[in-house]
This record gives structure tokens, sequence and C-alpha cells, in this order.
């Protein structure tokens, strides 16, 4: 514990400094800032000369991970019924990505490309 009184100006502002940061990011490192009943209880056993229980927080870092491991894996699809396209829409689609494909570098390279080549046009729509 620092007493003001005995700090010069730059230290008491480099200490304040200090806990201005860790206040404004909500991340104070000592306990009575966190549980302050937890706290005063610790200091009056202190004070009354009675033996500490041990330093519980009660958090286990291993199953945090793993919590967050768990709630962040990504979940492996075995029903096909939640997609908007079957399995042949879907190949249609890389061929047509295909031939946009071939077509830019037709075009890079110069050669004659028809206007229906690398699209395909979905006739139900226009009924």
């Amino acid at each position: 514990m620092l007493n003001p009184g005995t700090l010069s100006k730059s230290q008491l502002k480099k200490h304040f400094t200090s806990y201005m940061e860790d206040y404004n990011t909500a991340i104070l490192p000592h306990e009575k800032y966190y549980t302050l009943e937890a706290f005063e209880r610790r200091m009056n056993a202190v004070r009354a000369g009675e033996t500490l229980p041990p330093d519980d927080f009660g958090y286990d870092a291993k199953a945090d991970l793993d919590a967050h491991k768990a709630k962040t894996a990504r979940k492996v699809k075995t029903d096909d019924s939640e997609t908007y396209l079957n399995r042949e829409q879907l190949m249609e689609l890389g061929n047509v990505q295909n031939e946009r494909a071939q077509v830019g570098k037709m075009k890079l390279l110069g050669l004659d490309v028809k206007q229906n080549f690398g699209g395909r046009m979905d006739l139900s729509a226009f009924e």
C-alpha cells in the first residue's frame, strides 16, 4: 500500500495512471476490487490473528478452455435437408464457376467468346 504523502508528484501521477488504466479496462489486479465482502472478512481474520483459509477462487482454467472450445467448435452437418440446393445443383454451380474462369482466361488471351458461354438460365422464372 502506498502512502501518497511520501511520494513525489511524478511517482504519484505514474501510479494513478496505472490505476486509471486498470480501472478503465476493468482489470484491477487486487481481489478487493472484485469481492469486497470476502476481502473484508479476510482482512478481519488477519487482524484477529486467525489462520487464513486457502486461496480457492473456484476458477478452473482447463474447464473454461474446454467450455470455450465446445461452444465454438464447428458442428458437423449430417443432414442435407438444411441446404437450399441439392448435390446436382451444387455440381452445376461448380461447372458454371469453372466455365466463367475459362471465359476470363479466354478474354485475356484475346479469343472470341460466345455470349451464352459461362452462364445458365433458369427458364422456370420466366413462365
